[in-house]
């Protein structure tokens, strides 16, 4: 059977009332048959009744080889479509055999998030895995979205309980030695030079919308922002306030350290947060945020070190 012939629409709708449900299947249009498939879909479906101002749709495709959820908003009672990027989504090519899509009508929920400043992103106020400010959560390879935790004598992952060395630059950290043009063409990054949603360890973590900063997002952050070393809770780590009309806005980022063999080198001193954008001039390294009690800066660090991750998500209207 052809695998575009495969493609079968699944419709649900979270209870709410009579405000809002969908009326008929999910239809694939644009779906051109490839095998393995990388191309795009357009899923349409029609939603009857009454959408409050904050309905979202979830999205979700179901194959024998990968499953993601993407979020739609500013939906309309009536019809609607949303456009899928196989190769941007989902890092390369997918068997859609068996695939199917599930469309889900609900109420957004509220996501929290800090904007520092006019025009840029929500900052999460914890890192990924972590449900405290102060606490300093998972460590990544750069482009791995698994996420690990120190023991004491090593790491291990918080997927399977596998101990691993951030020093397993051949193995584990994948995109270790990649050039950005090799990193494009594995399903890495996409044409803007970030990781894409499926190596991106915020979206993973939390789902969309969120995500890990851009480098030109933590130049932003550099430059509309002051920072103060502090200690909260017992917790060394940097205050980021915004300036002028967002003064009363801050986050904390804990000196969470960076791993390093079976080690974790210098909590409670530095801080080394991942961006989603690889280092242009050498295959082996990739921007991130430093800092310490005297520093607040971009870095390039190599990427089979393990490093904090802090998410953030949209931009103001």
């Amino acid at each position: 059977m052809k695998a575009k012939q495969m493609i079968m629409g699944v419709v649900a709708a979270v209870a709410m009332g009579a405000m809002a449900e969908i009326t008929n299947t999910v239809k694939v249009t644009k779906f051109h048959q490839s095998y393995p498939y990388s191309g795009k879909a357009t899923v349409q479906y029609t939603v009857g009744g009454t959408l409050p101002a904050n309905a979202v749709a979830e999205i979700t495709i179901n194959t024998d080889d990968a499953s993601a959820t993407f979020t739609q908003s500013n939906i309309v009672t009536g019809a609607n479509a949303f456009t899928i990027d196989f190769a941007s989504s989902f890092g390369g090519a997918l068997v859609l055999t068996n695939a199917s899509f599930v469309v889900t009508i609900s109420e957004a929920a509220e996501l929290g998030g800090v904007q520092l400043w006019e025009g840029g992103p929500y900052w999460a106020e914890c890192n990924v895995g972590a449900s405290k400010p102060e606490e300093y959560g998972y460590y990544f390879w750069w482009g791995d979205t698994v996420g690990y935790t120190k023991t004491g004598n090593g790491w291990i992952s918080v997927k399977d309980g596998t101990r691993i060395s951030f020093t397993d630059s051949g193995t584990a950290a994948s995109t270790y030695g990649k050039s950005n043009s090799a990193l494009q063409s594995a399903g890495y990054i996409d044409s803007t030079g970030n990781l894409v949603a499926a190596h991106d360890a915020a979206t993973a973590h939390l789902g969309a919308p969120w995500r890990m900063p851009t480098d030109a997002e933590f130049s932003a952050l550099i430059d509309n922002c002051t920072t103060t070393w502090i200690t909260t809770n017992g917790v060394s780590g940097r205050l980021v306030t915004g300036k002028g009309a967002y003064a009363d806005r801050r986050i904390f980022l804990p000196a969470a350290g960076y791993g390093f063999d079976s080690y974790l080198g210098r909590p409670g001193s530095n801080g080394d947060y991942w961006s989603s954008t690889p280092f242009s001039d050498y295959s082996g390294i990739a921007w991130g945020l430093y800092f310490d009690s005297s520093n607040f800066s971009r870095s390039d660090n190599g990427r089979c070190g393990g490093q904090s991750v802090r998410p953030v998500r949209g931009f103001a209207e």
